[in-house]
């Protein structure tokens, strides 16, 4: 098979492994023969490696990002009755968690270029929502969120901010404020296909608050305060031992890896700006290559590239979906619905058809009604798509994949 016949992935783990499996096995072994593999010391020297790279002054792992968030969210004291404001467009976690704390989700529209959260819509959004608990921020595909006056309503009325960072982990502002200074909380996720990822599911937050940090030590175990005592209901949320070490020997290549996720993002944008695509939120129909890439960032840092998201047509994604298939090229469509278009959620929606009370109480509101419209989440779940992007992928590789929905868009 040649170089022009290999299929290109999404993501290429055997690859990242293959590099690190001398430094994995040598961690593992050391494991393996303390017989401890749930916490333990590896888990609190990766704790305190994480808390070094975010410049938080704690860092707690635990399970899953999923975890995180609910940890964050039941630390701040959510529960039922709140509310807790989330853009629409995001991972399925972004609003289950708050579900599952008895909340109710309240859904704010994204900027089209970003597609990041929309502050204005949020800011709007909120005030019609005298029930606010906190306010989950995502920094979507790798890029920090811009919150704007959204920051400053916030803190005028005490509300938390909960950054969903599951995709930008050492990720950085104009500023220098890296994930984990720039809200109350950021959380974590280190599923295998993030940029820093486990070999199996984990998680964490990292926090200046140092009663906020006790609390969700103790709920990652139960609730457990001090050894066998329990003062509140938690859940079992552990990072294992084994997970820690994998994460303490990539944790000291995410620099590299992330320096090479941009060095291939900008290559991407670069050629698709060759011929004749335009960056977002540019209209579509202006480019003669109806193709946009990624809003440039204010600054470098802020953008990780977990992905290397484009926007085309509606009508001409199913096309260039088949063409990068038939060229072995992989493709994803993040996401394909918005939050308030899932059927576990759309009760939450003010304008679901059929929308129904539930035990969490959503509550239409006939006052927003006309402006409750999602009009760029679900716009961008029906022109977005993922083109591979990691950091052992060849430029060769990018450029292959750029000739191929080239011509797929311009047939």
């Amino acid at each position: 098979m040649t170089a022009s016949d290999a299929k290109i992935p999404m993501l290429d783990l055997r690859a990242q492994h293959a590099e690190l499996e001398e430094e994995l096995i040598k961690g593992f072994s050391a494991v393996i023969a303390t017989g401890r593999f749930v916490l333990g010391h590896p888990v609190e020297i990766f704790e305190s490696e994480l808390a070094a790279l975010c410049d938080a002054r704690y860092a707690i792992t635990c399970n899953s990002g999923t975890d995180a968030l609910w940890l964050a969210l039941r630390g701040l004291g959510v529960g039922p009755g709140d509310a807790v404001l989330c853009p629409a467009y995001s991972f399925f976690a972004s609003a289950s968690t708050i579900v599952r704390l008895g909340a109710r989700p309240v859904f704010c529209d994204i900027l089209p270029g970003s597609l990041n959260l929309d502050p204005a819509d949020a800011i709007r959004r909120a005030e019609q929502t005298p029930d606010l608990r906190a306010v989950i921020s995502v920094d979507l595909f790798g890029r920090l969120c811009e919150l704007g006056p959204l920051e400053a309503w916030c803190r005028e009325r005490a509300i938390p901010i909960v950054e969903d960072a599951a995709q930008s982990i050492g990720a950085c502002d104009e500023d220098g404020l890296k994930v984990g200074k720039r809200a109350r909380i950021s959380c974590l996720s280190f599923y295998p296909t993030k940029n820093l990822g486990a070999l199996g599911d984990g998680g964490g937050v990292v926090t200046a608050d140092a009663e906020l940090a006790a609390t969700i030590r103790s709920l990652r175990v139960h609730g457990e305060s001090q050894s066998g005592v329990y003062h509140e209901i938690g859940t079992n949320s552990r990072l294992d031992t084994l997970q820690a070490v994998a994460l303490s020997v990539k944790l000291r290549h995410l620099d590299r890896w992330t320096h090479a996720r941009r060095k291939l993002a900008l290559h991407y944008d670069a050629l698709f700006a060759e011929r004749g695509a335009c960056p977002a939120p540019t209209p579509l129909s202006q480019g003669t290559l109806p193709l946009a890439t990624p809003e440039p960032s204010s600054s470098p840092g802020r953008h990780t590239y977990h992905r290397y998201v484009v926007r085309v047509p509606a009508d001409r994604r199913p096309g260039l979906i088949a063409a990068l298939e038939a060229a072995g090229i992989a493709s994803e469509i993040y996401y394909r619905r918005g939050l308030h278009q899932q059927p576990a959620l759309e009760a939450f929606w003010p304008n679901a058809a059929g929308a129904r009370p539930n035990a969490a109480g959503p509550r239409p509101d006939d006052a927003m009604s006309e402006q409750a419209a999602l009009v760029e989440t679900e716009r961008a779940s029906r022109e977005t798509i993922a083109l591979p992007l990691y950091p052992e992928m060849g430029i060769d590789q990018v450029e292959r994949v750029v000739g191929v929905v080239t011509r797929a868009l311009s047939s």
